[in-house]
């Protein structure tokens, strides 16, 4: 079975390394969709969940990537700390 990806159905995540926030560190983590007359975009904090900005996705795909975030923030958290590492290092 042969699947096709359209480049509208591609989302991007990229996330920042561990930042002080106000009861501790967060992580900001994008996502970015592009489509035909657009560029979505949302902008969630871990380890809250909570959306902080959001254009062009709707209530239930906000949801999905809160879910995502939920299943993967181990991983992303351990990410984000190699981030610090590496840049504590290159300074």
């Amino acid at each position: 079975m042969e699947f096709k990806i359209n480049d509208n159905d591609k989302i991007t995540m990229t996330h920042t390394g561990l930042l002080p926030g106000k009861s501790g560190k967060v992580i900001h983590v994008c996502f970015e969709r592009k489509t035909d007359d657009r560029n979505d975009y949302a902008e969630i904090i871990l380890p809250s969940r909570n959306v902080v900005n959001s254009r062009g996705f709707d209530e239930g795909e906000l949801a999905q990537l809160q879910l995502y975030l939920k299943e993967q923030e181990e991983s992303i958290i351990r990410n984000a700390k190699q981030i610090n590492h590496d840049l504590i290092f290159k300074l």
